[in-house]
């Protein structure tokens, strides 16, 4: 369990580093289970619950 912890906070900080500094230009919920953020220069964060875990997905912008 140790090791998954290492990679969930691995995984923490390199979508922190991708959004540092972007603005939020508007969230959105597609289905129950699914938010989209997307920030002020196109890029978009997808946080969808998985059966038992969140996935993340982000899409770059300009």
């Amino acid at each position: 369990m140790p090791d998954e912890v290492s990679q969930l906070e691995d995984e923490a900080e390199r979508v922190s580093e991708l959004l540092r500094g972007k603005v939020v230009a508007r969230v959105i919920r597609h289905r129950p289970t699914e938010v989209l953020l997307e920030f002020t220069d196109g890029t978009r964060l997808f946080v969808d619950r998985a059966a038992d875990a969140l996935e993340l997905s982000i899409s770059a912008g300009k």
